[in-house]
């Protein structure tokens, strides 16, 4: 019997090719599925999802504001953006290049936002084009770039149906955190189609005003300064102080020093806010115009306030205390005339005083006041107070007896301040829901005035019919150019030099409260600037390191030459050079070296301020080029490794079962 054998298959590599490997198409063919399915998710959310967005940022640069959100939903007719950027210019100068994606991807959000209201239009203008010559028709500001041709652009226009127009001339970056307010505003002016009035009413005169001069002649006096700022933005009407109803088409209200208003226009003010209207008022403790005035003859007080009202809102403005502050204190001549003194009622108020958030304060270098009031909400208030300008810390409280004099003594103020536990609110806006302060309804009329003035109220607010918009400073004499602004002769004309921004802070505090209240609730933002902190701390630790340092290098070199110097130019009667002995000889030799060892020594000190700083950019030079790059590859060199090693040990392991 012969028994058939069948030969079984050849071991070694090639019966290991042969096996089949459907493992392998099949992850292809996944890998092929993932790809489309990413591309088809980004191509249906590029043209689905474009409203839809996650601001990861730390300070919501990208997001609008629920204050924006309340103007785009008052929008009743469209509103064209049209925004020029040159793109040279980001090419030129990246800052700008960032800043400008900033902007598009927030006019963008506008857009998106406003359900097909704002319409954005996106140009470059490029030289000699008609893109060019219509940027320019609006306005907007150009910029020469060194070694490009042409000029560059970076600004915004707006216009509404009825062919008003609103700019922003040039993104300045040093304003990246008023972007949304600048916008907003924009938006808002369009949408109203006014520039809005401001009715100025009160005891004291900022517009043109006429004197009593020498011999009894009337003299005409100009407006302020300030007066002229406020009209670059508003329209101004003066109010005469008997009126008894604020006009219709006041915007806003600007109450100035009420020492003596008639009730009944104390009446009309109540009215007026409490239906909504606006107002900045000013008030004071002790006026030094008024105290000035009393040098020459009888004044009805230097004091000013709207108690009544004062007192039904829940805010106190004391005018029995004038607000004190060494460090603030303005420098002024003293008894002698030999030196200067620090004038503690006397005030310029910068930096820390001034709010930085608010687009009415953040841009203002410093606000000049003169014996301020102080502002304070009671116990139970429904206000709330958001300060803009405040006294330093350990500021204190005058009397205004202490003050109210024709020679007050700075120096002996000065003896007298002691530091105290609080810094006070000078100037601060006002919101909430509050009761009239004429509970009995309009007083009764007086005989005489004008008639024409005359007016009865058929329907007394006792409430405001929602929360009020009001601004008070405790301070009349930040009005006046004498506070603030220098004049000096210029080829025959009289210029006006200001020394403080009271004038840019009244005007701003004007042009916010006329728009919107949601233009109020608007703050800065921040920058989308972020310096390694890091890195700013080794430079700020590098400054004090070497600082002290460097100074004395420096001052022994000043002294060293001086010495130098003295030795070369030593000159003998006779009015020439003498000379130099041996000695002396020896002595320049010594200081010669002396100077070189010691610029040697200070270009020493200056490198090593630098070396921490260069070493910090070097290691994250390497993080970021080198070394990231570097661990990707060795994880991925270890994963590979990995599953060869796992795909090694399932075939010996189906080699094995086989």
């Amino acid at each position: 019997m012969t028994m058939a054998t069948v030969d079984a298959p050849a071991a070694g590599p090639k019966a290991k090719k042969a096996r089949p490997a459907p493992q392998n198409r099949l992850t292809a063919i996944a890998l092929f599925l993932l790809a489309a399915l990413f591309v088809s998710i980004n191509v249906l959310a590029a043209f689905s999802l474009t409203s839809y967005r996650v601001d990861l940022t730390e300070d919501q640069l990208f997001s609008l504001s629920p204050a924006t959100e309340r103007v785009l939903s008052q929008l009743e007719e469209p509103i064209t953006l049209q925004f020029y950027y040159s793109k040279r210019l980001g090419s030129q100068y990246p800052t700008y290049g960032v800043y400008a994606e900033r902007v598009r991807d927030m006019l963008q959000e506008y857009a998106d936002r406003s359900g097909g209201k704002i319409v954005l239009e996106i140009y470059d203008p490029e030289p000699f084009t008609p893109v060019e010559d219509r940027a320019v028709s609006y306005g907007l500001q150009s910029v020469a770039l060194e070694g490009v041709d042409g000029n560059v652009f970076f600004g915004l226009v707006g216009t509404n149906t009825t062919d008003d127009v609103e700019q922003v001339a040039f993104f300045q970056p040093d304003r990246e955190a008023f972007l949304e307010y600048d916008i907003t505003k924009m938006i808002y002016a369009l949408s109203t189609g006014t520039t809005g009035k401001v009715g100025i009413l009160g005891n004291k005169k900022i517009t043109m005003d006429v004197r009593m001069g020498q011999g009894g002649r009337p003299e005409q006096l100009p407006p302020a300064l300030v007066t002229t700022r406020i009209e670059e933005v508003l329209e101004v009407e003066e109010l005469d102080e008997e009126v008894e109803v604020i006009p219709d088409d006041i915007s806003i209200l600007m109450v100035i020093h009420p020492k003596t208003l008639p009730e009944r226009t104390r009446f009309a003010i109540d009215q007026y806010i409490l239906g909504g209207g606006k107002a900045v008022i000013f008030v004071d403790p002790y006026s030094e115009a008024d105290g000035w005035q009393a040098a020459n003859g009888p004044v009805n007080g230097a004091a000013s306030s709207l108690d009544e009202m004062f007192e039904a809102w829940g805010l106190e403005m004391p005018t029995d205390k004038v607000v004190a502050d060494r460090f603030a204190g303005r420098r002024v001549g003293n008894a002698t005339g030999t030196g200067y003194v620090t004038y503690v009622p006397w005030l310029l108020l910068r930096g820390p005083n001034l709010d930085g958030d608010s687009p009415i304060t953040a841009q203002v270098d410093s606000v000049a006041v003169a014996s301020a009031g102080y502002l304070k909400l009671k116990e139970g208030s429904p206000l709330t107070l958001e300060p803009l300008l405040t006294s330093s810390p350990g500021s204190t409280l005058f009397d205004v007896k202490q003050v109210a004099t024709q020679r007050p003594n700075p120096q002996a103020l000065l003896n007298q301040y002691r530091a105290g536990p609080e810094r006070f609110v000078i100037a601060g806006t006002l919101t909430g829901e509050v009761p009239t302060a004429f509970p009995d309804g309009q007083p009764e009329a007086v005989e005489g005035g004008n008639p024409e003035l005359r007016h009865d109220f058929d329907v007394v607010r006792e409430a405001s019919v929602g929360p009020i918009d009001v601004m008070v400073i405790a301070d009349t004499d930040l009005l006046d150019d004498r506070f603030w602004v220098n004049y000096q002769n210029f080829q025959g004309q009289r210029v006006a030099v200001p020394g403080a921004g009271n004038g840019d802070f009244v005007a701003n505090a004007l042009d916010a409260m006329t728009g919107s209240s949601a233009l109020l609730d608007l703050r800065g933002q921040g920058s989308t600037y972020r310096p390694f902190e890091v890195m700013e701390t080794l430079k700020r630790d590098a400054d004090r390191t070497y600082q002290a340092k460097e100074q004395e290098l420096r001052n022994t070199l000043e002294e060293t030459q001086k010495k130098l110097r003295g030795l070369r130019e030593r000159d003998g009667s006779t009015g020439g050079p003498v000379a130099l002995s041996e000695e002396e000889q020896a002595t320049m030799r010594q200081l010669q070296g002396d100077v070189l060892r010691i610029r040697s020594e200070l270009r020493g000190v200056q490198a090593s301020l630098r070396s921490d700083v260069e070493r910090l950019e070097r290691e994250l030079q390497f993080i970021n080029i080198a070394l990231m790059p570097i661990l990707v590859a060795l994880f991925a060199l270890a994963l590979s490794v990995i599953r060869a090693r796992r795909r090694r040990r399932r075939i010996e392991t189906a080699d094995a079962g086989a």
